[in-house]
């Protein structure tokens, strides 16, 4: 993967089409009744174009945490806090002893320790116990929606700043993301 790709990915994010005049066919009706479904669809915010990433290609780490939060109100919190944290592919409420799952991904290992154990949502007010479950192999579904940042700013979306951590200035982590601090594969962009 080059940084043409990168930059490639980055602009098609959330406006990948599909072969209109293909599916017209397929479909045995006219190019422009396609392009009017796949914009009311759009629209009604049923369906949305994006890149997915191999996660299995990039050598990601891929972890659920799942965690018992204290209330709703903290939930809400998180979700504020962390919604723009490129490092969460998905958050979900569950039900059963744990209450919030999070699939989040890291650059290797030592980034995946850095994360968990400083700036991730385990470490938050409101969260009474967690346990994190590391994923070995992706079976079924590698392409997953990576958050690719194209603004660089100088603190994180989740308010820290990575150039007062600890792991991030002893080269344990490769900071976050959306950074200006980032020094990690996605750095190129």
């Amino acid at each position: 993967m080059t940084k043409k790709d990168l930059q490639l990915i980055r602009l098609i994010d959330g406006n990948l089409r599909p072969n209109y005049t293909g599916l017209a066919r397929k479909l045995g009706v006219s190019h422009t009744a396609i392009v009017k479904r796949v914009g009311k669809l759009l629209n009604m915010d049923l369906v949305r174009f994006s890149p997915l990433i191999n996660v299995e290609k990039f050598n990601f780490r891929l972890v659920f945490i799942l965690m018992e939060v204290t209330s709703d109100e903290y939930i809400d919190k998180l979700i504020t806090r962390f919604r723009g944290c490129p490092r969460i592919i998905s958050m979900f409420k569950v039900l059963g002893e744990y209450n919030l799952a999070v699939l989040v991904y890291a650059e290797d290992e030592s980034v995946l320790n850095a994360i968990l154990g400083t700036c991730m949502l385990r470490t938050a007010e409101g969260i009474r116990r967690s346990v994190v479950i590391p994923i070995t192999s992706v079976l079924i579904g590698k392409y997953l929606s990576v958050r690719i940042p194209t603004k660089k700013l100088a603190k994180t979306p989740c308010g820290l700043v990575c150039s007062e951590c600890r792991k991030y200035l002893r080269n344990e982590c490769v900071g976050c993301p959306s950074t200006t601090y980032y020094r990690g594969f996605f750095a190129t962009i």
